[in-house]
């Protein structure tokens, strides 16, 4: 009987275990799903900015069509005054907002973007 319980009880704890390790999984191969996609939009972003006459604003967000809790967001991460032309690197980020409010960050890239003097 004794001999029985305790395989019951091993058998349980590997059981228990393979189940958190393949939800685990599952979680991360959605998120890498997402960060691919995210990588995605974001170059079209990004092509559809400079093709623009505005081009790729320094300091904006925005929603991102067909994906309800992701956003983009551009902001200048640092200026050079290199002669004979001032440039600004900016940085475009893919965001993801959680059902708890949290911020997920999916993709992010830097643009050089030359200055109008």
């Amino acid at each position: 009987m004794v001999e029985v319980v305790v395989g019951l009880t091993l058998l349980a704890t590997v059981i228990v275990s393979s189940l958190l390790a393949f939800s685990k999984h599952q979680k991360q191969i959605r998120l890498a799903r997402s960060k691919i996609t995210a990588v995605e939009v974001a170059d079209d972003l990004l092509n559809r900015m400079s093709a623009s006459r505005t081009g790729i604003p320094s300091a904006a967000t925005g929603p991102l069509p067909g994906h309800p809790t992701w956003s983009w967001r551009t902001s200048v991460t640092e200026k050079m005054l290199r002669n004979p032309i001032p440039m600004q690197i900016i940085k475009l980020q893919i965001i993801e907002r959680e059902t708890n409010s949290k911020l997920n960050l999916l993709a992010s890239t830097s643009v050089v973007k030359a200055i109008d003097p």
